[in-house]
This record gives structure tokens, C-alpha cells and sequence, in this order.
């Protein structure tokens, strides 16, 4: 089975990328500022940027690995995978120099990690379901699902997705395999994208889950968790600071920007709002109508699994307390063989959700979830027929979908 993952990841690798360079040439694209972003050299290899790579924010995230923060509005987006994709073309460049230009080989480095990241992690997630405890079966169609997710196209192309989903999944295995280094990946994942904060979540809800099981509550197990805890959400500070440093003048704070009064230094918040328009409600417009109902397949379906989740564990919740009643057991244990470490990955899958809903382009939903709650895939199993069907279908029709319209330059999730 996993021999057939294999083969069926690259074979849908390849087949979005030649659809990606097929829909280039042959659909006009709808906003032509990225050629601007990448201007041709002459060399011989500089049309790899016109192969719908490098639209939307990767353009960000390619000037960002050239040039660095060297524009406010570029501090929303986190430094790890940048420096990566910088690192990584300036060893590619070496034999390529005569062939493309720097800026062309950043492009083309993007695509090489993130499609390589996206087939690596379709394989972990196979991993990840096996120790979840699904069937090999059940494993295989959580990995197939996740190589034909409605967000695909972000997962191929020069985004944080693949880098940052790569982070979560190898965390949640290292965790299944009784490790508690898994805060170290959850570190990783924040220094790619803020949300990576969320992560900490799962360490706090380990430990206190396991600290009230064990009943032993000492000083040191408080201190691990307050230190993995900690480390976890690092990188969001350390970014803080450092972009503090090199937009705030601190002896005569002369930048102009509201936030350098921000006695923590914390930029983040005025830049979301600020450049992005990111807030409680504030997409919540009536133009906005059509980003919502782009956005509505993947509300429906997390909705559909709190639903489905709930009706089966309230089945459990009924079998369990019945078969309590006549034993020893008290309410709170029976509470603790209820509330697993597989709830936190509904827990966390809701709570994003709702930020989603309530304070972000609501478009960006779709690939958000896809990449922040890899458990998602895993429960899309537990449908029966029809659901699953429906399922699949949503998944096909919006990775197709979204690989030609966002190779032209059109809007997407």
C-alpha cells in the first residue's frame, strides 16, 4: 500500500505541474505584475518564472529570500522559509549561473523544496494515521487525500505551506512515537508562520492531560512544560525583536510607525491590520460574498466532522458510562477516557476554523486549515458513502481548479 502512495504522490506532482505550465501558455493571465517581478536576463532558462510559480505571495517570498525585510508590510510574512529557499539557490545557482538568473533560480528552488516537501509529507501522513490507529487502508486515503487537497496549488508553489505542514506532521509523529521532542518541530513551524503560536496548544494539553492521569504534579514536570511551551512560540519574539530593531530608531523613534510605540515591540498585529486589513469581522463586508462562498466547501466539511466526531463519541460516551456503572470507576476517570490527546486535534481544528471565520481573509481558509490541521485528513476518512464521495469530489474539483486559476494570475483561496 504505501509502495502504491508512492507512485500515485509523484504521478500527482507531475501531472499539477505540467497542468500548471500547460494553463500558463495557454490562458492569458489575468494580472501580469509578475513578469514585472521577474524580469527576464536573456539567459536561456529565465522562462521558468512563466510557469505560474512565482504569482501572489510568492512574490513576496521570492524578494524576501533576495533582498530581505527591506519593506514594513513584508514583516507578516515569518523568515524560516526564506532563508531556506535563499540558502538552498545559492548552491543551485552555482552550476546554473550560465543558464538563468538569481532571481529565476530562487523561482525554481521554491518549486524543487516545496514539491519535494508535499510528496515527503504525503508519506508521513500515511505514517501518522498508521500510529493514529487507522487501518493501512484508511492510512492510504488520508495520504491520497492529502496529495489531492483543495489547496494544492499553495502547497507546489513558493509559499510557507509545504515548509510549515512538513513541521506540524513530523511533530504529531515524533509525538506519537512517545517523544517529547516534538516541541522542538512545533518551534520550526513558528519560525515559517505565525500560526505556528497555535501549536503550543498540544504541549499544554499533553501535559496537563498526562500530569492529571499520573496524578503527579510535581515542580519539574511544570517547569518542562512551561519550557517546551516556551521554545515552542520562540521564533515569534525573536522575529518581533528583530524587526523592531530594523524599522524603530529606539533613541528618537523617528520611523513614523505607531506600532515602534508598542512597548513590546510587536509589529505583527499593525501590520495585519494595517497592509492586510486582517481583524475581528472586518471581511465580513457584502463584496466580500463570493470569497465566502469560495470559502464555504471547507466550513461545511470541518463542520461535518464536529458533527459526525460528536454523534460517535456521544455513542462511545453512552457504551463507556454503561459499562462504568457496575465497577469502581468514578465520573472523573471516566472523564479522562474520554478527553485523549485525539480530542486536542478537534479542539485545535475548531478553534482555527472559528479564527478563520471571524478574523481572516476568508478565502485563505481553505489552504490555513490544509496545512495548520493535518488530522483533518484523518477524520475525512471516518465518512461513509455518500460523504465520502462528496468529499473526494470537493478535493479534485478544487485542486484542478485552483492549479489553473491561480497559475493565471486569477484569485484563489
Amino acid at each position: 500500500m504505501k509502495e502504491k502512495l508512492q507512485r500515485q504522490a509523484l504521478i500527482v506532482r507531475v501531472a499539477l505541474f505540467l497542468l500548471q505550465v500547460l494553463t500558463t501558455y495557454l490562458i492569458p493571465p489575468y494580472d501580469t505584475s509578475a513578469a514585472e517581478a521577474y524580469p527576464s536576463s536573456g539567459l536561456l532558462l529565465d522562462g521558468i518564472t512563466a510557469i505560474g510559480h512565482g504569482n501572489w505571495d510568492s512574490i513576496y517570498f521570492n524578494h524576501l529570500a533576495q533582498h530581505g525585510y527591506d519593506y514594513e508590510n513584508f514583516g507578516a510574512f515569518f523568515p524560516l522559509y526564506p532563508a531556506i529557499v535563499a540558502g538552498l539557490a545559492s548552491l543551485l545557482y552555482l552550476p546554473l549561473q550560465l543558464l538563468m538568473s538569481y532571481s529565476s533560480c530562487v523561482v525554481l528552488t521554491s518549486i524543487l523544496l516545496n514539491n519535494s516537501l508535499f510528496y515527503v509529507n504525503s508519506l508521513m501522513l500515511f505514517k501518522l494515521s498508521r500510529l493514529f490507529g487507522l487501518s493501512e487502508t484508511k492510512s492510504y486515503q488520508a495520504a491520497l487525500l492529502y496529495t489531492l487537497n483543495p489547496a494544492s496549488i499553495f502547497l507546489s508553489v513558493g509559499y510557507t505551506e509545504s515548509l510549515f505542514s512538513f513541521f506540524v506532521i513530523l511533530g504529531l509523529l515524533i509525538r506519537e512515537a512517545d517523544s517529547q521532542l516534538y516541541f522542538l518541530c512545533f518551534s520550526l513551524a513558528t519560525g515559517v508562520r505565525s500560526n505556528g503560536l497555535s501549536l503550543a496548544f498540544f504541549i499544554l494539553y499533553d501535559h496537563i492531560l498526562n500530569m492529571i492521569k499520573s496524578g503527579n504534579f510535581l515542580i519539574v514536570n511544570f517547569v518542562c512544560m512551561v519550557i517546551q511551551t516556551c521554545i515552542s512560540i520562540a521564533p515569534f519574539f525573536w522575529f518581533q525583536s528583530h524587526f523592531y530593531k530594523l524599522y524603530c530608531n529606539n533613541a528618537t523613534n523617528t520611523n513614523g510607525s505607531t506600532w515602534c510605540q508598542n512597548e513590546l515591540g510587536i509589529s505583527y498585529g499593525y501590520i495585519q491590520s494595517e497592509y492586510w486589513g486582517v481583524g475581528l469581522l472586518n471581511y465580513w463586508q457584502a463584496k466580500q460574498i463570493p470569497n465566502f462562498l469560495l470559502a464555504a466547501p471547507m466550513f461545511i466539511l470541518v463542520i461535518a466532522i464536529m458533527i459526525d466526531e460528536a454523534a460517535r463519541q456521544f455513542k462511545n460516551f453512552k457504551d463507556l458510562r454503561a459499562s462504568y456503572e457496575h465497577t469502581d470507576y468514578s465520573n472523573f476517570t471516566f472523564l479522562l477516557t474520554v478527553c485523549n490527546f485525539q480530542l486536542a486535534g478537534y479542539l485545535h481544528l475548531a478553534a482555527l476554523t472559528a479564527v478563520g471565520l471571524l478574523t481572516m481573509h476568508v478565502q485563505v481558509v481553505t489552504r490555513f486549515l490544509v496545512a495548520n490541521c493535518p488530522y483533518l485528513f484523518l477524520y475525512c476518512t471516518k465518512f461513509e458513502r455518500p460523504m465520502s464521495r462528496i468529499v473526494l469530489c470537493y478535493f479534485v474539483v478544487y485542486c484542478v481548479a485552483g492549479t489553473v486559476v491561480h497559475s493565471t494570475f486569477y484569485p484563489w483561496t
